[in-house]
């Protein structure tokens, strides 16, 4: 059984960072309907490419830990400790200022 908690762990873990990689990724790039730019730009920043390559790391170590492990367990926790890496990037990389409600709905 701690293989599985492992490998949801892992997915946790890229699924955080890679949402943090994305958003550092975007920064610079400006908003745009032109789809042509907007592929560009992923294929050029960095941050986002590798923010997705761990995003499809996370897929397979969280698909791999639900072969065991119950949805009703590993979805709650995947999504409150996702969002504890997220708010925690985001208020120390990005200077974002997180609300009590922020804060309460990873709980």
């Amino acid at each position: 059984m701690t293989r599985w908690y492992l490998l949801l762990g892992i997915a946790i873990l890229f699924n955080g960072v890679a949402n943090v990689l994305m958003k550092a990724g975007m920064q610079n790039a400006a908003p745009s309907p032109d789809a042509a730019a907007m592929i560009r730009h992923y294929l050029t920043s960095w941050p986002v490419i590798i923010g997705l390559f761990l995003f499809a790391l996370n897929v397979v170590a969280y698909t791999q830990a639900l072969t065991k492990l119950p949805l009703s367990v590993a979805y709650p926790i995947m999504v409150s400790m996702t969002g504890l890496i997220v708010i925690t990037g985001s208020m120390v990389l990005f200077k974002e200022t997180i609300s009590w409600i922020q804060w309460t709905t990873i709980v």
